[in-house]
């Protein structure tokens, strides 16, 4: 999962958030309908292998005037447009109502919400628009259906800020969202967007928030650590201190996965090179093919790539470190 799959899904697997962004997202017609009070976290994934490579999906089932309803938050992991959407969303709904049959339960409608956040403007279409020049008495037999779907980018700051939402942590995460990719404007307005959870960052679970922002700004971006530091400071002591403890310790651990990296890589070509020196040796000696790979613990093909100057990839058991007692 990608820095900006897991900043998302902190964020909507947040009911209050899911319910915050409903409201103020959805047609009017269809959010007027919903009890708010039934929104329920539903486990589980629906995208299945082919899908993942496209979307982070988190589902909530409600009530709407009485019907069980499920809302899909989708986040299309892109940051351009993907033209296959309609299909792929049309994919995704049958595997949720696939996925309903197999546990037993009953199919519920599905309203698709796509979030996306890239830097190119898109508008995505309906389904039947992706078949072009179609004569009209084809159409019925379009499983066509309707979606919800978001540009966070298409949104001012101030409708962010002033007008969208109500909660302090959903429109600092949306104006982050929306800036990730353009660096220097988010350094430029991090202090102004943090600015407006100063109340918020008084409690427990606003400090819990930030450290979820400032994880993602430190892995998703290479804004400087003292402009982070710096920029919530100026609003929360405790949350600075945070700060400079998250980005200390991602940088030692940054520096110790680069190490562990580069001994890993070492081992295996030092490994490899006496592997080589040894099945090439035994071979001049007049060895067969098949004592080598005993000799060697390997099978018999990887042996005659050996032979053959093949690059073959060395089995972990031959990286592993003898154990002299045994």
């Amino acid at each position: 999962m990608g820095h900006h799959d897991r900043f998302f899904k902190q964020i909507f697997l947040n009911r209050d958030h899911v319910v915050d962004f409903v409201q103020n997202t959805l047609p009017s017609e269809i959010k007027k309908g919903i009890d708010y009070s039934t929104i329920l976290l539903e486990k589980g994934s629906h995208v299945d292998s082919t899908l993942a490579e496209y979307f982070s999906d988190i589902v909530y089932s409600c009530k709407f005037y009485g019907t069980n309803l499920k809302i899909a938050l989708l986040f299309e992991h892109k940051s351009s447009p993907e033209l296959d959407l309609p299909f792929q969303l049309h994919r995704y709904i049958a595997n949720l109502w696939e996925n309903s049959v197999k546990q037993k339960k009953h199919r519920m409608p599905v309203i698709p919400i796509v979030v996306y956040h890239g830097k190119e403007n898109w508008n995505p279409d309906s389904l039947r628009s992706c078949f072009k020049d179609l004569p009209e008495i084809l159409t019925p037999f379009i499983p066509d259906f309707k979606y919800i779907f978001i540009n966070i980018s298409s949104w001012s700051d101030t409708e962010i800020k002033d007008a969208m939402f109500s909660l302090a942590s959903l429109k600092i995460s949306m104006l982050i969202m929306k800036h990730i990719f353009d660096q220097k404007r988010l350094e430029n307005h991090l202090a102004e967007f943090l600015e407006i959870g100063r109340s918020f960052f008084q409690e427990k679970r606003g400090i819990k928030f930030l450290k979820t922002v400032i994880s993602y700004l430190f892995k998703a971006t290479e804004i400087k650590t003292d402009t982070v530091v710096r920029s919530i400071l100026s609003i929360t002591k405790e949350g600075g201190e945070i700060a400079m403890t998250t980005a200390e310790k991602l940088r030692e651990e940054g520096w110790q996965k680069g190490r562990q990296e580069g001994w890993q890589k070492g081992r295996e070509e030092a490994g490899y090179s006496m592997l080589q020196k040894l099945v090439h040796n035994a071979k001049k000696q007049g060895f067969s093919e098949d004592i080598i790979a005993t000799i060697v613990n390997l099978d018999i093909p990887s042996v005659k790539k050996i032979l053959n100057n093949e690059k073959i990839e060395i089995p972990w058991h031959l990286l592993e470190p003898v154990d002299k007692d045994k």
